[in-house]
């Protein structure tokens, strides 16, 4: 199978196009053949050696896939070949979406929604699990809070916007002159130039 290998840190260069062994799931995980990946800060970061202690080279790097599932292990009960699925990779913790197929643990795996395209569906989660690890997890947002989004028109603050929104809270956000109909269209109450 064919994979982007990063050989060393720097720049969109550092990337090398390389066959590699296809991976067999063990028990518990899913062989997903990957449609659609993306690229989000954590990808470039990596590439250009923020995190090289967490990275060894050669390393596959990526953190999002949307795909089908082509295969499961022993044991594996949730899914079965033919499935569309959607995850985020475990980050720093073996090779990443930059890949034709990937290895997954089940309990990592989601469905993917129907009305989601591959694309749309992985330029939601890791975006989309930094929102809710934020206001969820962390935040215990409630109906009728209110909340403060910085970069409201960024790639999680649109995202986080619209979570907030969903879960009955009052959004402010801060978001430049030319991006309020966008982050106003997202569902902020109150925009900060």
């Amino acid at each position: 199978m064919k994979a982007q290998i990063l050989t060393s840190f720097g720049g969109p260069e550092s990337f090398e196009l390389c066959e590699v062994p296809r991976p067999v799931p063990q028990a518990g995980q899913v062989l997903v053949r990957v449609h659609a990946t993306s690229i989000n800060p954590l990808d470039f970061q990596v590439r250009r050696g923020d995190y090289a202690d967490l990275v060894p080279l050669p390393s596959i790097t990526g953190h999002d896939v949307s795909g089908v599932v082509e295969a499961v292990g022993p044991g594996v009960t949730s899914f079965m070949p033919g499935d569309e699925v959607w995850y985020t990779p475990q980050i720093f913790d073996g090779p990443g979406s930059y890949t034709e197929y990937h290895v997954a643990a089940e309990s990592i795996v989601g469905k993917k929604p129907p009305e989601l395209s591959h694309l749309e569906a992985a330029s939601l989660t890791l975006v989309g699990g930094t929102a809710w690890e934020a206001l969820v997890v962390r935040a215990g947002l409630r109906v009728g809070e209110s909340i403060l989004v910085h970069g409201g028109a960024g790639g999680v603050g649109h995202v986080v916007i619209q979570l907030a929104k969903a879960m009955g809270a009052r959004v402010f956000t801060t978001v430049r002159e030319a991006n309020f109909e966008f982050a106003r269209s997202m569902g902020a109450d109150v925009l900060i130039d």
